[in-house]
């Protein structure tokens, strides 16, 4: 996605020139771990109306999430331009609201989300950092896991079904017989 052209200097190719990726509202930058040789992934996104961000709750069991949430205001880092969030944290999911910039480190195991764009009467930013190479989230990895569950206890089932008491075996399928040739009669 954002490999770096080919480029004849020393260092050139540690500078990532088509990083963007459209992901919610708009186009931002988007690297991933292996776009950048490094265990950690980084995405910007702008937000300029209400969304939902996380429908519901989850958790990186392996990596830390840092979650930023940033104004556009020049010339005032403070001003979040009115915009407000709601965040849940923890298994309890206790509520916090988001009315200024942050930085939210949320540890490995942590559950956070649902995570909701409220108001948003100017733009913000929300810069997100994972500490990993590639993403995953312990919803994604139940979904993979029980699917694999599935198919393996349904593999099991139908190697070890015992056989049913009196069932009649259906004799093989008859090939058809080749056509002898008619016999010929004499003139």
């Amino acid at each position: 996605m954002a490999k770096a052209k080919t480029d004849k200097t020393k260092y050139g190719h540690l500078i990532l020139r088509e990083a963007f990726k459209k992901h919610h509202q708009m186009e931002g930058l988007s690297a991933s771990g292996d776009d950048m040789n490094a265990d950690c992934i980084l995405t910007h996104h702008i937000f300029y109306k209400p969304e939902a961000i996380l429908k519901e709750s989850h958790y990186h069991d392996d990596f830390m999430q840092i979650l930023c949430f940033l104004g556009t205001n020049p010339d005032d880092v403070r001003d979040f331009g009115g915009a407000e969030l709601e965040i849940c944290l923890g298994k309890e999911e206790e509520k916090h609201q988001i009315k200024g910039p942050v930085i939210m480190p949320i540890p490995s195991g942590v559950p956070h989300g649902p995570l909701v764009i409220k108001k948003v009467p100017k733009p913000i930013i929300f810069l997100e950092i994972m500490l990993t190479r590639s993403y995953h989230n312990n919803k994604e990895d139940e979904a993979k896991t029980m699917e694999r569950d599935k198919e393996a206890v349904a593999a099991a089932k139908a190697l070890h079904a015992p056989k049913a008491k009196g069932a009649v075996k259906k004799a093989p399928a008859k090939k058809a017989a080749a056509k002898k040739p008619a016999a010929k009669t004499k003139k």
